[in-house]
């Protein structure tokens, strides 16, 4: 084969790789925006901040996280219950939101933690850290009876000071006004007996004493702790994302029966088809300028009349089921690979093959008039 034929070839294979790539984002897309998948996602990282390893979803941490998502920590789901993060999703059953400020994050945090029957926030957020003993309501609710019998057992005396049983009726006052602010300030998203976790509580303690039991620093660092889980959020949905393109190019690869060996080979020998695909490559080239997930929305009318076009061309190859054997699987398989690099990545390369295509052509040969014409201009410099 001649160098022209081979780049040919290769051209044509990447644009056969680009148009599927375009089809499985298409795909990607659709089924992520139906399951939410971002938002499962994120849910995934702010379990792993707030939950012990025992209290976390192994499952969140895989592929099957892009469909579905739940946690077992008693803090993940009081956060996700709390009224600022609830209403930042829509409602249905993905209601979760995609994406969650820091901001936002430490603040719901610390209203959490802030919540409880001590005497104020610091003392409530140093209760839930453990550091000092939370106040317990029984104890108070206890004080308060003993002290109604004993202005019972007062007022039943007739020899009583009445100076007594208004000291006595004025303490009970005093301790029912304290059960009832610190019952108003409980917290309602959380049960009475909740304890965080052995690693949560480390954690949150290393951010409160470097705070200095100041609050607003305390949601400072909270807010930087965030920000740094967030690049790996993004890298786990990444991760997620790739994994799922595979295996939906392996499907798509099988059920198109695109064999990437066997295209090589049929692409190589037919002149014509090769023609149809290095045409297809230039048109493209020449209408869209790249491909990404804002773009494809936008071309998208082009995208599924070039995979109409070329459907009939590739999309099925001559393999039939029954007589598939382990290097068709292999060509789906390098098929499968090829679509999980992503269309950007087979778009850029199909620009400079085309680059590079262009300046190996031959130039176009000039015409008898215009040599004579030039013949005739330098016979008279030369005169």
């Amino acid at each position: 084969m001649t160098g022209l034929i081979v780049l040919d070839t290769f051209i044509s294979l990447v644009f056969i790789f680009l148009l599927y790539s375009l089809f499985t984002m298409t795909l990607i897309e659709s089924l992520t925006s139906i399951f939410s998948s971002r938002a499962k996602n994120l849910m995934a990282g702010i379990e792993r901040l707030l939950a012990d390893e025992n209290e976390s979803n192994k499952t969140n941490h895989t592929i099957v996280n892009l469909f579905w998502a739940s946690t077992n920590s008693l803090l993940t789901k009081a956060f996700y219950t709390h009224p600022s993060i609830r209403y930042l999703g829509p409602k249905g059953i993905n209601s979760k939101p995609s994406y969650i400020s820091p901001n936002r994050f430490s603040e719901t945090l610390v209203d959490l933690l802030q919540k409880g029957t001590n005497s104020n926030a610091v003392e409530n957020i140093s209760a839930a850290l453990g550091i000092i003993p939370k106040f317990e309501l029984g104890e108070l609710e206890g004080n308060i009876k003993e002290l109604e019998e004993e202005i019972k057992i007062l007022k039943g005396i007739e020899s009583v000071d009445e100076f007594e049983v208004e000291s006595a009726k004025q303490e009970l006052s005093y301790l029912k006004l304290e059960l009832d602010n610190r019952t108003k300030t409980k917290n309602p998203f959380l049960p009475e007996d909740f304890i965080l976790g052995t690693d949560t509580k480390y954690q949150f303690n290393l951010l409160w004493n470097e705070a200095g039991d100041d609050i607003e620093k305390f949601k400072g660092l909270l807010e930087q702790w965030y920000n740094d889980q967030m690049d790996r959020i993004s890298g786990w949905y990444k991760r997620k994302l790739s994994l799922l393109t595979f295996i939906l190019g392996f499907i798509i690869a099988c059920s198109f029966k695109v064999d990437t060996i066997q295209l090589a080979m049929e692409l190589s020998k037919n002149e014509d088809l090769r023609a149809i695909y290095v045409e297809g490559a230039k048109d493209m080239i020449a209408n869209i300028q790249t491909v990404d997930s804002i773009k494809l929305e936008e071309n998208r009318q082009y995208f599924d009349k070039k995979l109409q076009e070329n459907n009939l061309v590739f999309s099925v190859t001559d393999i039939s089921f029954k007589d598939i054997k382990f290097l068709n699987w292999v060509g789906f398989l390098i098929t499968a690979f090829a679509i999980s690099l992503g269309a950007p990545f087979w778009f850029d390369l199909l620009s400079k093959l085309m680059r590079v295509r262009t300046s190996l052509q031959p130039a176009a040969p000039s015409s008898s008039g215009t040599s004579t014409s030039n013949d005739g201009k330098n016979t008279k410099a030369v005169g």
